[in-house]
Parts: C-alpha cells; structure tokens; sequence
C-alpha cells in the first residue's frame, strides 16, 4: 500500500486522495495492477480514468456510495 500511497499522491489532487486508496483498497489485484501499470507508463489521465471505472464497479457492487471525485463523468447530480 505504501508504493499506491506514493502514486496517489503524485497523480491525484489533494481533497480525491482518500477516496482513490479507499477505491484501490476495494478493488482486486488486478485492478490496482492495471492502475500502476498506467502510473509506470506515464498515462497520469489513464489513472484518473480507470479509478472512475473501478468506482463504478464499486458502486454497482454497492461497496460504495456514488457521491465524491471519482465515478461515472455523465452521472447527473
């Protein structure tokens, strides 16, 4: 956890921090592989991208509520 911690708080802005290592913390290894493997390839939009696609595979599973910095781009509020 300590490498994820290092990248998010490389890529992601400040206040979505937590959220993205909650979202890292509920989602399968091989998801947060697929998301440092982006982090090593130097696709830092392609982070963002994949945690908005793993929150909601989160909130689909109900293991998160829709609300905060990541999710689905097109949802209405």
């Amino acid at each position: 956890m300590c490498k994820l911690k290092k990248i998010v708080k490389e890529v992601i802005r400040k206040e979505c921090r937590k959220e993205a290592l909650e979202i890292l913390k509920l989602s399968s290894q091989e998801d947060v592989d697929k998301f440092i493997k982006h982090y090593e390839d130097d696709n830092f939009n392609i982070c963002c991208l994949h945690l908005d696609f793993l929150k909601g595979k989160l909130v689909k599973s109900k293991k998160m509520k829709e609300d905060g910095c990541f999710g689905n781009p097109f949802t209405k509020k």
